[in-house]
């Protein structure tokens, strides 16, 4: 079974929470913090416009790039996560300006979160603020914008490209995996299904890009699994209804087509991998 152990999230500055799972690991480099601007200084005018030219295009949910249109075109989470190192998502809000700089709430490895420090100060490179140790700049596509994270003040090949998924989290503060949460959901499996289950019994059904679920048993909400790899039996992706309740039901997915098929798993002989085991729903969707 799936150790599913994503939400909710709870970061305090300068703390290292592992992503709602048991899991560890045996070495994590964060980016190091800067120098702590008073709240009660006001920032300089350099600073303030920075903060105007800036604030705008930063606030939001980001997500790597790289990572999520390969799980998209993999249709497979598992298959990606080569590319979930790092920073793979980020969220930030001008509410939390203090000075000169602001606490951006970040998501390494699709695992650890902790609080990093943006500094509207200039960077080495021309449109580019402090990001810690690091340097972040943009590009405006049309509509589209992407943030673009320098690790280096010295490499100028751009290191990571973040793409914004909202301007504001779903719900309150939101979880840290919001926008990784929902890219995945509207990439892979949003939309109208005509399901049939293994007893032959058949059912309209609807998954929403914001996790909900109507039509299939009595099952509220459902999850992809993106905290993968690296541990015994976590070796496919995984699909859960009702995470966190007594309902909680947990397979195994294909992506083939319009078919959308969840397996049961179990584990093999020395339970050191899933197999996929019986076909539970089949969900064809709808045109």
């Amino acid at each position: 079974m799936y150790n599913y152990h994503i939400k909710p999230f709870i970061l305090l500055v300068f703390t290292v929470f592992v992503w709602g799972s048991c899991k560890s690991k045996s070495s994590h480099n964060t980016l190091s913090n800067t120098t702590t601007t008073s709240a009660k200084t006001a920032p300089t005018e350099e600073a303030q416009q920075l903060i105007k030219k800036f604030g705008p295009i930063i606030n939001g949910v980001w997500v790597k790039q790289d990572y999520i249109d390969k799980v998209i075109k993999t249709k497979s989470p598992f298959e990606a996560m080569d590319l979930a190192i790092g920073l793979t998502t980020f969220k930030v809000s001008l509410d939390s300006i203090r000075g000169d700089s602001l606490v951006a709430h970040g998501g390494w490895d699709n695992h650890e979160g902790a609080d990093m420090k943006i500094k509207f100060h200039s960077g080495k490179r021309a449109s580019t603020i402090l990001l810690n140790g690091s340097e972040l700049g943009y590009e405006i596509h049309g509509r589209d914008t992407m943030l673009i994270l320098y690790k280096t003040k010295t490499d100028d090949v751009p290191t990571t490209m973040y793409i914004r998924v909202l301007k504001r989290p779903f719900k309150h503060d939101g979880d840290l995996d919001d926008g990784l949460v929902y890219l995945m959901n509207k990439g892979l499996v949003a939309g109208k299904y005509f399901v049939i289950d293994s007893l032959g019994k058949k059912a309209d059904v609807v998954l929403s890009p914001f996790g909900k679920i109507t039509g299939l048993s009595s099952f509220k909400s459902y999850m992809i699994d993106y905290d993968l790899g690296g541990e015994p039996m976590n070796n496919l992706d995984g699909f859960t209804f009702d995470i966190y309740t007594k309902h909680q039901q947990s397979y195994t997915f294909k992506i083939m087509a319009d078919t959308l098929s969840l397996y049961e798993t179990r584990p093999n002989a020395d339970s050191t991998l899933l197999l996929v085991d019986k076909l539970k729903y089949k969900l064809i969707r709808k045109r």
